[in-house]
């Protein structure tokens, strides 16, 4: 934890969140990757790292209710895959003070609008920042049959650290249409291409470990 994020400021891990997501996977060209922790390295597949894009409302069945963008990227970090976030915001200020301080995510505030139930879009006091239009597809959900288990690993006190992540809940395949803001944080997707989009209809996730007991 950072001096500047004081201790009672935001729960202690782990938290317990549910929500929808839209999602977008994306091939971007290496040479157009923002930095990343040390230690890390991206999945690159003929000159391409895979990235993913994602607006996520979590709602109050969870431990807080608040919007999210964010931008990851897939990485090796030593023998497995894990995400790395590259650029986050929130519209709450609890979240950004525990994901900065619990897990080193450089969230940031912005607020969020849905002009109609398949849009949602956010912008920062500088401007507007990125936007999906999503469609679903006419296929039919799939609900995960086990918890899908990886790692975040992030930059926190100049230290990389990874910190477990599980989810369950129920995916659909979608149309999605970004906007993103070409002079904005998010310009290193200019050259990216869409792989595949989703809508998590109904999703719980575990963020964090739980602290081991002193013996």
């Amino acid at each position: 934890m950072s001096a500047a994020e004081p201790a009672g400021a935001y729960p202690p891990e782990p938290w317990d969140l549910t929500g929808t997501g839209r999602l977008t996977a994306w091939a971007v060209p290496v040479g157009d990757l923002p930095a990343l922790p040390a230690g890390v390295r991206p999945v690159v597949l003929r000159g391409r790292a895979l990235a993913a894009t994602a607006f996520v409302r979590y709602d109050e069945r969870g431990l807080m209710a608040y919007d999210e963008l964010l931008a990851a990227v897939v990485v090796r970090h030593g023998r497995g895959l894990a995400l790395s976030i590259t650029d986050i915001w929130v519209d709450s200020e609890v979240s950004r003070a525990g994901g900065r301080g619990l897990w080193g995510i450089p969230k940031e505030l912005a607020s969020f609008s849905s002009p109609a139930p398949d849009r949602i879009g956010a912008r920062t006091d500088d401007g507007p920042l990125a936007s999906v239009e999503t469609a679903p597809r006419r296929l039919p959900g799939l609900r995960l049959p086990l918890p899908l288990r990886s790692h975040v690993v992030q930059t926190r006190d100049g230290v990389t650290v990874a910190s477990p992540i599980r989810a369950t809940g129920r995916v659909r395949p979608a149309r999605a249409r970004w906007t993103v803001e070409p002079e904005g944080a998010l310009a290193w997707l200019r050259g990216a291409s869409p792989v595949t989009s989703a809508v998590a209809e109904d999703f719980a996730m575990r963020f964090g470990a739980a602290p081991v007991p002193r013996r």
